[in-house]
Formats: C-alpha cells, sequence, structure tokens
C-alpha cells in the first residue's frame, strides 16, 4: 500500500495544498511550526478518523473556518482506491471511492498508516485511557469486526451506566444489558490478547537491532479477568465477575468493571520500562513497537502499511539513525520529517523524494 497523492483543504494551516509521494521514502524538511507534522497528522486522519494528536475536529479547521478536507489516491494490490473526509460543525462525511460509508467499519484501515510521533513517548506514562486507545486504534485498522464489537459494546455501556444513574434502576433491564455485554467484552480481550502476543513475537529483535544490546522487551495484557482460550469459559469468567460487581456499580452508579478499564504494561529485562527505562531507552522502545507493528500489518493484511516519522531523525545519533534506515523494508513507503537539510543524511537525500515545507505550502525540492 502506498499513498499516491494526498490533497488538504482548510486543514491546520494549509489552505488548499495536493502532494504526491515517492513509493519508497519521501521527506519533509522544514522550521518548526510550517505544518510538517500537520501533514503527517492529515494522513493519520484519512486512515483511522482521528488525529494522532489528541486534537478536537475544530482545532484541525483553518482560521476558524467551517469546515476542512482531505482526499487522499491510494495504490494497493487491488487497484487505486480514493478516501475522502469532510469534517464541517455539524457532522462528518467520509468517502471511499466518491461514495458515503455508513459506518465507520467500512472505512478505517483503506488507507493503513504507522506513525511514531514524540507524543508516543507518553505512551508509558500517561492514563491507562491512552494505551486503550493504542490498542484500539490499530486493532481497528486491521480488523473491522473489531470496531463492531467495541462500537457494539461502548453503547451498551453508555446505556448501562445512564440505568445506573437513575434513583430506582430497573433492575431486569439491568441485568439484560449486563449480559449483552458479555460476548463482545470476551471477543475484544481475545483480539487484544493475540495481538500483544504477536508483537511480542518480533518487538524485542527490532529494539535489540536498534539499540546494539541484547534486551528483553515484553509488552503485558492486563485484563479485568484471566484470559482462557476457550471461549465459552471465557465469557463465563466475564460473567461472574460482572455479577459480584453489581452490588458496587449500584452504589456507586456506574460501571466498575470491563474491558473500558483495562491496561497494557511495557517491560525491558523484566523490569517496568515506565520507572526503569532511560528517556533513550524508552524511545528505542517505541521504534521497535511501530517496526513490529508494520510487519504484522503486513502478515495479518498481506499489504506493507505507510510509515510515517515525525521528528524521528533529530532524536538518534548517526549509529541509530542507520540501524533504523537498514531496518526499514523496501517495499514500505516512508515519510519522515527534519527540521534542516543538515540532518538528513546524504544516502537518504540521494534516495528521497524531498518536499520544502514553509508556511503550509509543501513545494517539491527533490523528486
Amino acid at each position: 500500500m502506498r499513498i499516491r497523492k494526498v490533497r488538504l483543504i482548510g486543514f491546520r494551516n494549509y489552505t488548499d495544498q495536493t502532494a504526491e509521494f515517492g513509493p519508497g521514502l519521501n521527506i519533509l524538511v522544514g522550521a518548526n511550526g510550517q505544518g510538517k507534522t500537520n501533514l503527517l497528522e492529515a494522513v493519520c486522519f484519512l486512515s483511522t478518523t482521528k488525529s494522532h494528536r489528541h486534537a478536537s475536529d475544530e482545532e484541525m479547521m483553518k482560521d476558524s473556518a467551517e469546515y476542512f478536507q482531505l482526499d487522499c489516491t491510494t495504490e494497493t494490490e487491488d487497484g487505486p482506491s480514493r478516501l475522502s473526509a469532510i469534517i464541517h460543525r455539524k457532522g462528518k462525511t467520509f468517502c471511499v471511492r466518491g461514495e458515503p460509508v455508513r459506518r465507520m467499519s467500512e472505512y478505517v484501515g483503506k488507507l493503513n498508516a504507522v506513525i511514531f510521533s514524540p507524543l508516543d513517548m507518553n505512551l508509558f506514562d500517561s492514563s491507562p485511557t491512552e494505551r486503550r486507545r493504542f490498542l484500539d486504534i490499530e486493532l481497528g485498522k486491521m480488523s473491522g469486526i473489531y470496531i463492531r464489537f467495541l462500537n457494539q459494546y461502548t453503547q451498551l455501556l453508555k446505556n448501562r451506566n445512564a440505568l445506573l444513574k437513575k434513583e430506582n434502576p430497573d433492575l431486569p433491564l439491568l441485568d439484560a444489558i449486563s449480559e449483552q455485554m458479555v460476548k463482545p467484552q470476551a471477543e475484544i480481550i481475545r483480539k487484544r490478547h493475540h495481538f500483544i502476543s504477536q508483537l511480542n513475537a518480533t518487538v524485542s529483535e527490532y529494539y535489540r537491532k536498534l539499540s546494539g544490546t541484547k534486551a528483553e522487551i515484553k509488552l503485558e495484557y492486563e485484563s479485568m479477568v484471566p484470559y482462557h482460550a476457550d471461549d465459552t469459559i471465557l465469557q463465563e469468567l466475564i460473567q461472574s465477575r460482572q455479577n459480584k460487581m453489581k452490588e458496587r456499580d449500584l452504589i456507586l452508579r456506574q460501571t466498575n468493571f470491563g474491558i473500558q478499564r483495562e491496561d497494557m504494561e511495557f517491560w525491558i529485562n523484566n523490569h517496568p520500562v515506565k520507572t526503569y527505562a532511560s528517556q533513550g531507552q524508552k524511545r528505542m522502545i517505541i521504534i521497535a513497537l511501530k517496526l513490529a507493528l508494520v510487519n504484522l500489518i503486513k502478515e495479518r493484511t498481506g499489504e506493507y502499511p505507510v510509515l510515517l516519522l515525525d521528528d524521528v531523525l533529530s532524536e538518534l545519533d548517526a549509529e541509530r539513525r542507520n540501524a533504523l534506515i537498514e531496518l526499514l523494508p523496501e517495499e514500505v513507503q516512508t515519510i519522515i520529517t527534519a527540521t534542516e537539510k543538515e540532518a538528513i543524511d546524504q544516502r537518504l537525500w540521494n534516495q528521497a523524494r524531498i518536499w520544502k515545507i514553509e508556511k503550509g505550502s509543501a513545494v517539491l525540492w527533490k523528486n
């Protein structure tokens, strides 16, 4: 998979800009605040319908505009495709090949992009919400079924919490909603567990090649119930735990058990990353995680995703930069941001398509 062309209308500091990317390495060069990250954010939004910077739709509109529009032409093994997102203050429309989609599961994943951003460094120290967000976004790009189960559970959770806040909740209705919540939770737990197991298969290898050490990296999924491969047993464990929490939920007037409270922990040599690893090690772990994710997406979908590296070169020494470039598969379309030409290795400069980004304008510098 690769992006042939992307167009931004009224997005951040871009008025109307089109950029055509090459199939291999693409580099966006410009000073801070000129729009490099904005361009990557647009690609992420087309991929996931969300900003990787946690920005609201209004924040991404240029100069308090009434709407923004993003269009993208992609090349896949099935041929070219076209994606569009039109976001205005009264709603949003997402299109595939010019046709509006009815459900997000029909759109998310049509453009699969993986981004490394400096904001990813918060993954270790932030709230569990951020780590669940990572799981949901990455799994959602690979599985429409995951999105459907997650949306189903989210709506049931909303209904259950609304019922719990009432002075005299309808208990039979509460039990009925709780029963409906069991299956989607079991499916989500299963997919999260399998996803993390697959990442663990390669993340240590990528970290060792990047860092030049023999460290062991492990991701651990902290579920509310013990994981069991048998679906019947897993659902029984969830049902039993829900029943035990019912009285507490009624007292506190909210749902205190479920996948919305689960977490993920990172380990390096059996020590928690958030308290044991240095900033340099954390950065390497995130990069290794993203490379493992690229590999996993290829295994799952049959195609490599687009890889976006925002301000990664400036934080690595020459040896680590070279190690990273060597680990990038030639088939992966990669878009890298850099603040100045001098920060780019001559080898990269020679093989890349270069864009000069300045004041919301992208000018092709080297084809």
